[in-house]
């Protein structure tokens, strides 16, 4: 197969057709094929006029290819991208004729409707020409929308490939199949934007509904927990330090747009580290989960089951709040302050823990991490203005808990004082009563829970708290839920007391949702949950990097999958990995964080790799046969081989070019050379797709070019 490359440099091309017709960058619209894939579509208006080559090579940009259009809806689709005047030239016969489309027929085919193919070789099935067309009137071999008189059809006509006067060109962009990025968008999904990052990711990525980018910033430290675009515009992260004592985090950055760092905060050493989530509260401070060391010393002394510290310590969490100003620390909430202990009973704890269920039980452990040093594993966190009221998940009892924030730090340390007359200790725990004797396996809920919080005031279900459920040890099967439940509070915040022996309420959900078959949807960590204003709920599926949104029937609605690993997104069509995500909240297009900042989206997060085998063939050099241009083997891995055939002496040049148009190697014209898979400075290009040119005073041939490995 041949195609016909533009001399002219494509880098200098793809500037100059950047420019859309009354918009500034890309905006490539989403289309789902009839095979279920996502394809995108971007009209790209020239101005000051283009040919056909040039459209083409200019096309292979992002990985694209002139649109294809193998349906009666999908041509419907493009042509409703393309109907306004600026993409349309009109003639001095008063026709309007309009973008080009990848439709090519091949050289000495009978004409005028014969040997009419796609650029990705696919064959003509679909027809939609205007009546009358094609006409091959002067060697018109190339395919555009029109023409007509004054009108705008949708329809095809041919015209000359070297006629410059076209306004205009569609850009597909797709593969084979869709396995990550967009993959559902319907009407009812809550229009916005969905902030994401890889765990242990150094990019995140903004995106609107139709998985298009809108911002990325890069970021210095690996992302180790929950980040949040705040109210005004920067980026809240959590940053892993490498601490050895410990398992990761230790750092709260804010990021500018820019992506630069305007304040950090470290809590981190041998001794603590803050870990999973940092909060900002309505007063500007940071609020954030941290571990801290207890020896094995001061476990045993508090009364710990010397049978439950085979790690030979324990790390207790607590959460501190953090005047930014200073960065001192002004309140303090410490688990180690609340125990009670039914193991040693000339400890000060001892007591019967059922009566207690204000009091977190020191040897209760989790059955999937008996000895484990990470004893509670706190990894939420949430804040109830209203109230003054701090929820967090405590994933290894299997509950959410809420503690009172109107105490002083002294108060919290105890169990008298702040609006609520109890200290520190718990105001309410829900999701497993075993932890304080008063159930059984049949009354737990939880299993390994990540991201509890409120549904904000607003919001459908106001006041509820939603809850990722893991499903990490559910007896029978293991799956992910997400969960609503209402809490037992009234309008002061106070919770109602459970009779005595019985387990705070209520007694389950409210609203949940369990995928079908229920072991579809399992992410054994990671995940979140979020009420959206319009009643719909957004699911981030922590381990497999997925999120969807479901409608309060539970029906989807949206569907997203990460296709970012580390910083590299990955191609489309390639299957997702290492794609993890620890949240993916979604903002509203009026939120105040994304006031005052370009949002104009542009292509797609993932990759894609173009499909543009077949351009407009040109006669062969007088008196000689065909250049007959191919490498093989083609996919290959190590080394190739150019073959061709120049019957008679003419200068040429023969080379490997990216899909972008970069040289990439120059080789000698000699059939039979070989290509290594290197550049001109000896080092070896990536896996992709190249192209190998053969280019002379009146010809040029080309040919697509696979490298495996």
């Amino acid at each position: 197969m041949t195609l016909r490359f533009s001399p002219r440099s494509l880098a200098t091309l793809v500037a100059a057709v950047a420019l859309f017709v009354g918009i500034a960058g890309a905006q490539p619209e989403p289309w789902v094929h009839p095979d279920g894939s996502i394809h995108y579509y971007d009209a790209i208006g020239t101005p000051a006029g283009m040919n056909w080559y040039d459209a083409f090579d200019s096309a292979a940009a992002y990985g694209g290819y002139l649109a294809t259009l193998t349906s009666q809806a999908e041509n419907d689709f493009v042509f409703s991208l393309v109907d306004s005047a600026p993409y349309w030239h009109k003639r001095s016969d008063l026709k309007l004729a309009g973008p080009w489309l990848g439709g090519t027929q091949g050289f000495g085919s009978p004409e005028p409707d014969s040997g009419w193919r796609w650029v990705t070789d696919e064959s003509m099935d679909f027809l939609n020409w205007t009546p009358g067309q094609p006409d091959n009137d002067g060697d018109e071999n190339a395919l555009h929308f029109g023409e007509s008189v004054g009108v705008r059809v949708p329809t095809w006509d041919d015209a000359s490939a070297r006629n410059d006067t076209f306004r205009g060109f569609v850009r597909e962009l797709s593969a084979d199949s869709t396995t990550i990025g967009l993959r559902q968008r319907d009407t009812t999904a809550y229009d916005g934007y969905t902030l994401f990052t890889n765990n242990q990711g150094r990019a995140i990525y903004l995106i609107d509904n139709k998985g298009r980018a809108v911002h990325r910033w890069r970021v210095t430290d690996k992302t180790v927990g929950a980040m949040y675009l705040l109210e005004n515009g920067l980026v809240s992260q959590i940053g892993n330090l490498n601490n050895t004592s410990f398992l990761n985090g230790g750092r709260v950055s804010l990021i500018d747009w820019d992506g630069n760092k305007t304040w950090s905060f470290d809590y981190s050493d041998s001794l603590k580290c803050l870990h999973h989530d940092a909060i900002w509260l309505p007063n500007g401070h940071m609020m954030a989960i941290a571990w801290e060391l207890k020896t094995r010393a001061e476990a045993i002394e508090a009364g710990r089951d010397t049978t439950k510290l085979t790690a030979g310590k324990l790390w207790p969490d607590h959460i501190i709040e953090v005047d930014t100003a200073t960065d001192s620390i002004v309140w303090e909430w410490h688990v180690w302050d609340h125990l009670i202990q039914d193991h040693d009973s000339t400890k000060q704890n001892y007591g019967v823990v059922g009566d207690h269920p204000e009091l977190i039980d020191l040897n209760f452990v989790d059955q999937g991490s008996p000895s484990a040093a990470d004893w509670i594993h706190a990894n939420a966190l949430d804040y109830d203005s209203a109230f003054d009221q701090v929820l967090f998940g405590a994933r290894d009892f299997n509950e959410v808990w809420i503690i009172d924030h109107s105490t002083t730090t002294e108060q919290a340390g105890g169990h008298t004082g702040g609006r609520y007359g109890m200290g520190g200790d718990l105001l309410y725990r829900w999701g497993n009563p075993r932890t304080y004797r008063r159930g059984d396996t049949a009354d737990q809920v939880l299993y390994h829970q990540h991201h509890s919080s409120w549904i904000p005031r607003g919001l459908p279900g106001a006041g509820n708290i939603t809850v990722f459920d893991n499903g990490l040890l559910r007896p029978g099967s293991l799956y992910s839920t997400a969960i609503e439940f209402m809490p037992p509070v009234d309008s002061t915040g106070h919770y109602q007391d459970p009779p005595p022996g019985e387990p705070y309420g209520p007694a389950g959900p409210t609203w949940q949702y369990i995928a079908n078959p229920p072991t579809s949807f399992y992410s054994a960590q990671l995940g979140s949950v979020q009420r959206l204003p319009n009643g719909n709920t957004l699911i981030c599926d922590g381990n497999s990097g997925r999120f969807f949104e479901l409608a309060p029937d539970t029906q989807v609605v949206w569907k997203y999958i990460n296709p970012v690993t580390d910083t590299l997104p990955k191609y489309q069509g390639t299957p997702p990995a290492q794609n993890a995500v620890h949240r993916s909240p979604r903002y509203a297009p009026d939120y105040p964080g994304l006031q005052g900042h370009d949002l104009t989206p542009g292509y797609p997060v993932e990759l894609y790799t173009t499909r543009q085998y077949v351009g407009v063939e040109q006669a062969p050099p007088a008196g000689s046969v065909r250049v007959g241009l191919a490498v093989r083997p083609n996919p290959f891995s190590r080394q190739a081989s150019v073959s061709f055939n120049l019957p008679r002496a003419v200068a040429a040049e023969l080379g490997i070019y990216s899909v972008d148009g970069r040289l990439i190697r120059t080789l000698p014209v000699i059939n039979g050379t070989a290509w290594d898979g290197a550049d001109n400075a000896g080092n070896r290009v990536g896996r992709g797709v190249y192209y190998c040119r053969l280019q002379g005073p009146d010809f040029s041939s080309s040919t697509k070019v696979i490298k495996a490995e």
